[in-house]
This record gives C-alpha cells, sequence and structure tokens, in this order.
C-alpha cells in the first residue's frame, strides 16, 4: 500500500462515520441554524479535542512496533478481521437507521432534535461538540476497530510519529468540511436531511463498504 492508496482508504472509511446523522451531526445543525459556518467549525474543534489524543493513544500503544515488523505482527490479523466485523456491522446499522428514518418521516427527527436540543449547551459549540463526542458510544467502537487497523496501516507505512499525524490529516479535514458545510447549509434554511440524494449516497456507501469488509475479514482470516 502506497500513501496514495491509504489516503483513499482513510477518506473511504471515515466517510461512513463523518456522513452519519449522529447525535453530533444534529447538535451541529442546531448550532448551524444560529450561528453558521463558525458554529460548525467550532464543533468541529470540541469534536478534535476528543479525537486528536485518542488517536495518539491508540498510535502510543503500537510504539514498541517498528514500522518495518508491525507489518508482519501477527495481532494485526485479528484487529483486520474484527475491524471487517466493524465495517460490516456499521453499515448495516446505517442502512436500517436510514430505512426506519424513511418510514417514521419527519416523527423520528423531530424526536432526536427535541433530545439533542435538551442537552446542547446554549451558544456553546465547542463544549458541545466535545460532549457529543464523548457520548456516542459508535464514535469510540470506530476507532477501536475500523480506526486501530487503520493506525496501524499508517504507522506501518510512516512510523510511529509521523504515522499519527497522517491518519489524524487524512481522517480530521473530512469533519471539518463536513460540519461546516451542514451548519452553514442550516444556517440558509437548507436541510441536509430534505435532499433527496443524501440518503441514495448513505445507502449506496454502506453497501460498498460491507463489501470491503468482507474483503477485509478474507485476506485477514486465511
Amino acid at each position: 500500500m502506497n500513501t496514495f492508496e491509504f489516503a483513499l482508504e482513510v477518506i473511504f472509511l471515515s466517510a461512513s462515520g463523518v456522513l452519519s446523522p449522529g447525535p453530533l451531526f444534529f447538535a451541529n445543525l442546531i448550532y448551524g441554524s444560529k450561528q453558521g459556518l463558525s458554529g460548525g467549525i467550532k464543533m468541529a474543534i470540541g469534536h478534535t479535542v476528543v479525537e486528536l489524543p485518542l488517536i495518539i493513544i491508540l498510535s502510543l500503544g503500537l510504539f514498541h512496533f517498528s514500522a518495518a515488523n508491525l507489518e508482519h505482527y501477527a495481532g494485526l490479523k485479528f484487529i483486520g478481521v474484527v475491524g471487517g466485523i466493524a465495517i460490516i456491522c456499521f453499515s448495516m446499522l446505517q442502512i436500517h437507521a436510514i430505512i426506519t428514518m424513511k418510514k417514521n418521516n419527519t416523527s423520528n427527527l423531530d424526536n432526536r432534535f427535541g433530545i439533542i436540543t435538551k442537552y446542547t449547551i446554549h451558544d456553546k459549540p465547542i463544549p458541545s461538540g466535545i460532549l457529543f463526542s464523548l457520548l456516542n458510544p459508535f464514535f469510540l467502537v470506530w476507532w477501536f476497530t475500523v480506526g486501530l487497523k487503520l493506525i496501524s496501516d499508517s504507522i506501518s507505512l510512516f512510523g510511529i510519529l509521523l504515522g499519527s499525524a497522517a491518519i489524524f490529516i487524512f481522517h480530521i479535514w473530512m469533519d471539518y468540511a463536513w460540519l461546516g458545510g451542514t451548519s452553514f447549509l442550516a444556517h440558509k434554511g437548507i436541510s441536509i436531511l430534505d435532499v433527496r440524494y443524501y440518503n441514495i449516497i448513505l445507502l449506496s456507501l454502506s453497501v460498498v463498504l460491507i463489501v470491503f469488509g468482507l474483503y477485509w475479514i478474507l485476506i485477514n482470516a486465511f
């Protein structure tokens, strides 16, 4: 795997989490409707406060493996299998959530917005970004499964220090672009959830990710 292939892998797999309509995303729409682009950027900063230390901690957990022998570490095959299973599970949950959202239509969205609004910190998107990142169990599970496999790939390519920086850079810009962009649209009165092609994109991405997860399992299990 070269740098370009690794960047594509990180961006593609990160999209499954970044684009999903979770608590952070709904809170971002609430702040975006009031503060516009700056609200989304601040939410992303709060998310970074949680995500950057987590990436560093997971990277340090692999610090005693050099870039040369990490690639041949037997435990990485187990991580690859678990990561593949996690990708499939996330994708199936994503498909279920989209189908459920379409069936329940606005009532489901109203309930979600009501719950998220209750716990948002008034006019403070950065603390809310931290809060909704920490309270999202799928965020932590993703990093301890799929994310861990990406970190190990990054370290085997670039070493511990550059590897940690590479995975962070290739991943984090998507959070800023997505949260900033959707908050800007919310401020303009355009809801990304009402865009017809949004669910089609998520469904298509989820199906492709299932295939990717099966591929990860096959190459690491045999």
